[in-house]
Order: C-alpha cells, then structure tokens, then sequence
C-alpha cells in the first residue's frame, strides 16, 4: 500500500503546543513538516520547496493558531486551489484546525466551505484516519 503524502501546515511546534507530534508514527502516512522537510534559511529556499510539497501532497493539514498566519492560509488556498475540480466546492482532504480562541469569528462560515474545520490537532488526526481508509 502506498502512503498517502500529508502537508503538515501552520504554526510550528515551538510556537503551539507541539502540535504536529500528534501525528507522527501514523501507518499508512508520509508526513511533510516545513520545520524539517525544506530549507528554511530564506523565502528563496521555503517558498518553492513549501508550495512544491503542498502541491504535491494529497491531504493538507493546517494548524494557522491564534496569531495572524499568512504564509499558512496562502498555502491552505494554494492547496484548495489544486485539489479541487469546481471552484466552490468542498475539499475532502483539506483539515484545517480553527482553534476556539481564533478571531474573527465571522470568518469561519467562509473556512468550512473549503473543507473540513475541527478545533484541535487531536480532532484533525480523528479525520486523518477517516480519508486515509478512503
């Protein structure tokens, strides 16, 4: 069986709870973490080798925290944008974590059209496993 290849996106682990630890050691996953997997010594290096890995991913997860996120939603939107077949559709295989503190609030009716929202790593892994039996 192959593994399917996830982009871990968003905050790093240093700025939120370790949060990507909750998806390690998962069978049947190749994960992608920008803290590790691309040369992050300038945006000449992180910006292709990042938006080259969320192409070629099949599932994005992405955690933007509470603190403003750009890089993370330009790839969120680079992901939606190559992943799905008609504009405003749904995508199945994109998590985003909207954590309970994240504003403003108005804004999450909009984000769950892109695909499926959950409030914490360990719901966004409960959804991983889903897409990867499918």
């Amino acid at each position: 069986m192959n593994a399917k290849k996830v982009y871990l996106g968003g905050q790093w682990n240093e700025h939120d709870h370790s949060w990507k630890h909750a998806f390690s050691h998962i069978d049947g996953f190749e994960f992608y973490d920008p803290e590790v997997d691309s040369n992050q010594a300038s945006p000449n290096t992180f910006f292709p080798d990042d938006l080259n890995a969320v192409k070629n991913a099949q599932i994005m997860i992405a955690n933007p925290g509470l603190a403003p996120s750009e890089a993370t939603w330009i790839e969120i939107g680079f992901f939606y944008a190559t992943h799905v077949e008609r504009v405003g559709e749904t995508c199945e295989n994109l998590i985003i974590v909207w954590q309970e503190g994240r504003l403003p609030k108005w804004s999450i009716t909009f984000v769950e059209k892109a695909g499926h929202v959950v409030k914490t790593a360990a719901e966004a892994k409960e959804v991983l496993l889903t897409l990867g039996q499918v």
